[in-house]
């Protein structure tokens, strides 16, 4: 009797083993070989699921918004704006050992996106659903603006948090956990 397969258990194992590479190692290093040593398997496991390098490498970037998204989209339905704000960024920060793997991934990709055109569409896609929650946000917090302002907050917010989590996945000695939420807690005060 043949053995049964989850193919979606596996896919996403192939997933996790390439977003660990790629946070770990760079994105060079996410060859395919490499990915199917980290998850213990064959090069052809690996070519079974996807296509190319490039394909995995997506797959790897969209998990990595999907964990961020479901850790922020839990908070969206607070009452208290201001709250829900905060803990949106506190969320998008790299405050733990998992979202400082993130961040090391992003940073990878959008380096290798300024000369790939297709990375550059996936992180644009990904990007617009970020950006999409925060004016969600800012429409809740000041529905008075006009939507130019509002797409300015939105401008500011996404910046701050870019900058900040550059700079802790960069010195996480440096930006502690604490100083992390100060920082936070002064871009969601400025944004009301």
């Amino acid at each position: 009797m043949p053995k049964v397969v989850d193919h979606a258990a596996r896919r996403a194992e192939l997933v996790d083993a390439a977003w660990r590479v790629i946070a770990a190692e760079g994105l060079e290093a996410a060859t395919v070989r490499r990915i199917a040593q980290a998850a213990g398997c064959t090069t052809g496991l690996v070519t079974h699921y996807f296509e190319s390098k490039d394909d995995m490498l997506v797959a790897a970037l969209r998990e990595v918004h999907r964990r961020a998204g479901q850790r922020m989209v839990r908070h969206v339905d607070g009452v208290d704006i201001a709250a829900v704000l905060l803990e949106v960024i506190l969320d998008a920060l790299p405050m733990d050992e998992d979202r400082q793997l993130e961040w090391k991934v992003w940073l990878a990709f959008w380096g290798r996106a300024a000369a790939d055109e297709r990375l550059r569409q996936e992180q644009q896609r990904r990007y617009a659903e970020w950006r999409g929650l925060l004016g969600k946000l800012i429409r809740r917090a000041r529905p008075a603006d006009t939507a130019a302002d509002r797409r300015t907050a939105v401008d500011l917010i996404a910046g701050a948090i870019d900058g900040l989590g550059i700079q802790a996945t960069l010195e996480p000695a440096k930006f502690t956990d604490a100083r992390l939420r100060r920082a936070a807690t002064a871009i969601a005060r400025s944004a009301l």
